[in-house]
């Protein structure tokens, strides 16, 4: 049985289900050169068995450790990153999700490993103890994620004997390999639930659907049919055990969680929690982001759904708290803003504006983000969802600095709990208001240019219609004011909003040592929203100035409960530029005068015309200099030991770039497969070709909960050393399949018009010439295996280095900065 049905983008789709019970869901979508395959297994780890939690996260990992017809070299992780792609899986409480999104040309390798990889993994027993220790220092590195952490504390707050309390992350004590009945175990639970009969198919491609279904039918139907299962009995969530909680969490304070307990949402839960985000995050005057501002209750709030599977999970509103703010009073807000949405429904004209938006950013998306995301919900959906969000169904959980000196275990993470009394019983008297319609969506009169000028690109004729505008400002005499960036983002925040509703997005952000506005999309839209943005970056409120310093105090401590990669990967774009900090500005004569003697780079790309004056006075880029030098920074962080080495490009010539990506889509699989599967050093990893601003180059970055410092920096020296054996046999087709699979991949980044501006805007920004990107692609095809050993021995030698770590250098011969 299936239905072929027109969407509202006139892309066809059809839904089929194939003889062995495999769920097909196609969509064509033209004018695309990705494809994304997505597969869902309706088993995850509320299924697994009591006697291994873990177990259901643990075989997600294991299944990528090479299958009966693709080797671990050959899987598809491998084959994904040397094509330049996206690859990974989710477990979640009833189902386990495995994507990826490759080039269209390689969709049917794609699909061939990623099912075969899910019906015959190897299982192999030596890959197994070695993957359970990776899995182990996964759960080591998520026992002090902050996230983590009160996503545990909320589900020790649901119903007794909920599962979500339950350990499912699984660990080595959990992963019992010693005994005997454990592979069985395994073995059972992939039989009974990777099976084509408990799996969903989605593909998504500009083939059409007869191509994209032969596909499915030839790699779907040899798979074998497994016995049925009934339908699981999904506990209630209410009554809540607990309904305010204190969590103390080492960097992790400043935050509120307002956790809902909602269910029996159905296939409807992610798509109205979508439709329910549009109006949190509009700042509008009479909202709720400008009440709690108004009130200095909140920075700002990010909604996610947690848990969230087969219509139950917990929609939590997670607020960025004001220092010293009252959360009672911040619950009481919000709670009376969510009883004026339910007055107010059906919200006429709202609705449309705000679907229309849903629509229009699903339109946008990458063929893999199109599968992951929901669908658009209907008005009554959204309603429905809206009568669960009340006080007897949310959990009020507080994130601070304090040791609480309690011993609770949730969900198998050991937390620093405290159950706080009842609070609640206060109310608001807001005068709340529905958003006004958004004026960048109303005609409007036409401008008269000011003829500013700036340097300009020429736009993509796939992408007519759109522009994009890059600005930098550098401190004439200092460094960026403490403060200044957080309090003009909180200034430009319902100018962004609207934008962002008409189609143009960006914002405004600390880089490279100054200040950087970026806008992107329809040039109508942006001609309107630069009019508007230029001038309040000059004379911002002087209520968002004086925000500044607490704004930026408050995001240096969310940082510091980051990862240590994480942390350094933060840092690392402003030790490249040697960013200094200035005090802070909340004067407009002082904020006047540093406009004034700031200078200016711009860019625009596309037919893109600027209708306001601009600050600062016009510089000229000049050539990037080279990097010189090894440079060791310590960073005094917390938690396991982290390394980052950084090759910059040294000179940034077209040809050093050609070699330096052609090498790194050559090292990438390497360098995952020997790290994290070999050794077992880690799940943080990450290397790859990386651009920060003007600088370019080469990143290999690891953290490990069982290896020093010295020890990461041996192996990656290590790892360097035996690339050459692998140079010293590539052969020319080699050669030939890197070459070809990194042009290709670049000519698609260049079709993709937000990929293709900023890349213009970071080579201007490095003083690169105009044809620099053509440059780049002639080079490659100039390339030989001696210029890649040649840029291979540069970083053996590593006279041009950027180390950041949380311990000193193993070795002499670095300059130490702390």
């Amino acid at each position: 049985m299936s239905s072929l049905v027109e969407s509202s983008e006139q892309q066809p789709s059809l839904t089929t289900h194939l003889a062995n019970g495999l769920e097909v869901r196609l969509l064509h979508r033209p004018g695309t050169t990705l494809c994304a395959v997505l597969v869902e297994v309706r088993g995850g780890s509320h299924d697994e068995p009591g006697d291994y939690p873990g177990l259901a996260h643990f075989l997600e990992h294991l299944v990528f450790l090479g299958s009966r017809e693709f080797p671990p070299e050959r899987g598809l992780i491998p084959f994904v990153q040397g094509l330049g792609g996206r690859v990974n899986a989710s477990t979640r409480p009833r189902s386990t999700r495995f994507f990826c999104e490759v080039p269209a040309a390689h969709l049917d390798q794609a699909l061939a490993r990623l099912l075969d990889m899910l019906a015959k993994p190897l299982l192999e027993t030596a890959a197994i103890w070695r993957e359970r220790e990776v899995l182990q220092a996964e759960f080591s590195a998520r026992a002090r994620d902050c996230r983590t952490l009160c996503d545990a504390a909320l589900a020790s707050a649901l119903a007794d004997g909920h599962p979500l309390a339950d350990f499912h992350a699984g660990n080595a004590a959990s992963l019992k390999l010693e005994s005997p009945a454990f592979m069985p175990a395994l073995h059972r639970f992939h039989r009974d639930h990777y099976q084509p009969g408990r799996m969903c198919l989605t593909l998504i491609s500009p083939h059409p659907l007869e191509q994209q279904l032969e596909l499915a039918r030839r790699y779907g139907e040899p798979l074998q049919a497994g016995r049925g299962l009934p339908e699981p009995v999904v506990p209630p969530m209410l009554p809540l055990r607990a309904k305010r909680l204190r969590l103390g969490v080492p960097g992790g304070g400043g935050r509120l969680l307002l956790a809902f307990a909602v269910a029996q949402q159905g296939d409807a839960l992610e798509a109205s929690t979508a439709f329910l985000e549009c109006l949190v995050q509009d700042d509008s005057a009479g909202g709720l982001q400008e009440r709690l501002g108004v009130l200095e209750l909140s920075d700002g709030v990010h909604l996610r759904l947690s848990c969230a599977d087969g219509g139950q999970g917990l929609l939590v509103m997670d607020f960025e708290r004001v220092e010293d703010a009252d959360c009672v009073q911040l619950e009481a807000e919000v709670l009376g803003w969510l009883d004026f949405l339910r007055a107010t429904a059906p919200w006429p004209g709202l609705w449309e504006e705000r679907l229309q938006r849903l629509r229009q950013r699903h339109a946008e998306l990458a063929p893999l983000d199109v599968a992951m995301a929901p669908r658009l919900p209907t008005r009554e959906e959204v309603q429905a969802l809206l009568e669960q969000l009340r006080v007897e169904c949310l959990i009020h959980l507080q994130v601070d600095d304090s040791d609480c000196a309690s011993n609770d275990v949730s969900a198998g993470f050991p937390l620093n709990l405290e159950r706080l009394e009842d609070g609640s019983g206060r109310t608001s008297d807001c005068n709340w208001r529905l958003p006004p319609p958004n004026p960048y969506l109303i005609p409007s009169a036409p401008l008269a240019a000011t003829h500013t000028q700036l340097p300009a690109r020429p736009g993509l004729p796939e992408a007519s219609g759109q522009g994009a505008l890059f600005l930098h400002w550098q401190p004439a005499d200092s460094g960026v004011p403490h403060g200044l960036v957080p309090a003009l983002q909180r200034a430009l925040r319902p100018v962004l909003g609207g934008a962002a509703g008409a189609g143009v997005t960006g914002g405004l952000k600390a880089e490279q040592g100054g200040i950087t506005l970026e806008l992107l999309g329809d040039v109508r839209v942006l001609r309107h929203v630069s009019r508007d943005v230029l001038p309040l970056l000059q004379a911002p409120p002087l209520w968002s100035l004086a925000q500044g310093p607490r704004l930026q105090r408050s995001a240096a401590r969310r940082n510091a409960g980051e990862l240590p990669l994480r942390q350094m990967l933060q840092h690392l774009p402003g030790l490249l530029a040697a960013a200094t900090e200035a005090p802070a500005v909340l004067k407009a004569e002082a904020l006047a005068h540093l406009w004034c003697q700031a200078r200016r780079q711009g860019l625009v790309v596309g037919d893109v015309v600027v209708d306001a004056e601009l600050p600062g006075l016009p510089a000229t880029p000049s050539v990037l200099a080279g990097q010189g030098g090894r440079t060791w920074h310590r960073l005094e962080m917390e938690g396991e030991a982290a390394l980052l080495l950084f090759y910059p490009l040294d000179p940034a010539s077209a040809a050093a770039e050609a070699s330096a990506r052609l090498l790194a889509s050559l090292l990438e699989p390497a360098f995952h497969q020997r790290l994290r599967g070999e050794l077992q050093l880690g799940y943080a990893l990450a290397c790859g070709f990386k651009q920060f601003g003007p600088h370019r180059g080469l990143l290999f970055a690891v953290q490990s909960p069982r290896e020093s410092v010295a020890g990461l920096f041996a192996h990656l020296q290590d790892f360097l050393q035996r690339q050459s054996e692998r140079l010293a046999v590539l052969d020319q087709a080699q050669l030939d399949d890197l070459r070809l699979s990194l042009t290709q991949r670049l000519v698609r980044e260049n079709t993709v018009f937000a990929s293709y501006a900023r890349q213009c805007w970071l080579d201007h920004l490095a003083g690169l010439p105009v044809d620099h990107c053509s440059r780049v692609h002639q080079a490659l095809t100039e390339l030989q295996p001696g210029h890649l050993q040649e840029q291979l021995d540069c970083l053996i030698a590593g006279t041009t280095c950027l180390a950041l770590a949380n311990a000193e250098p193993p070795v002499p011969g670095w300059h130490l900065s702390y």
